[in-house]
């Protein structure tokens, strides 16, 4: 597949420069290539990129100056633990949305009957067949 470069270029006294994403529509960033990811994972897949592929040597990365580091396991180190309170929120809103699910049963939670052909139309046989022939034709 070939990118075309430019949509992300701008000209700045007269050299290319990468455009500011802010000011990108999503059709310009996925033209470019790339798609909606945290910025967490992002800087995941820096590391492995900058590992040659290998998610092992990322684990086993020695660069501790890099900025990158601390986050090349896909978590922040800087973000605390969550609370019990927001533990026992989660556990409530998982136990709702199963309750949910198993309300709705093997139909989607839809009460809503099939649609079947009718055999009559006030009483009287339905004049064509499946494929749109009249019968006895």
């Amino acid at each position: 597949m070939s990118i075309d470069r430019k949509i992300g270029l701008e000209l700045r006294n007269g050299h290319e420069v990468g455009r500011d994403p802010k000011q990108m529509t999503a059709e310009e960033l996925v033209a470019l290539g790339h798609s909606a990811m945290s910025p967490l994972k992002a800087l995941r897949l820096r590391c492995i990129d900058c590992c040659a592929g290998s998610s092992l040597e990322v684990r086993l990365c020695t660069a501790v100056n890099c900025p990158c580091w601390p986050f090349r396991l896909g978590r922040s180190p800087w973000r605390p633990p969550a609370s019990e309170a927001q533990r026992a929120w989660g556990r409530r809103l998982a136990a709702m949305s199963t309750e949910a699910l198993s309300e709705k049963g093997e139909n989607g939670g839809r009460d809503v009957p099939a649609t079947t052909l009718p055999d009559a139309i006030d009483g009287e046989k339905y004049p064509l067949n499946l494929v749109g022939k009249e019968e006895g034709a």
